[in-house]
């Protein structure tokens, strides 16, 4: 018998909420509130509510931790 695959509304959306994304990248929600006023990361304004793509998190936090070989020698 198949067992059940249901996914909670969460899993399943590709936009997060600003909670559950302090959650996920593991920061204080004021810091993400922070980054994102700061145009740091990514993110999508509906109504009063700020939503974000994981995939553009993952892709901005890669880009602003590459570093150059002048900037580690530094």
């Amino acid at each position: 018998m198949p067992q059940n695959t249901k996914k909670t509304v969460s899993e399943n959306a590709e936009f997060i909420q600003i909670r559950e994304a302090a959650d996920w990248l593991g920061v204080p929600f004021s810091s993400l509130r922070q980054y994102v006023s700061r145009g740091m990361l990514p993110s999508y304004k509906l109504g009063r509510h700020r939503l974000f793509r994981k995939h553009e998190l993952l892709e901005a936090i890669r880009e602003t931790t590459k570093a150059t070989l002048d900037e580690i020698l530094r």
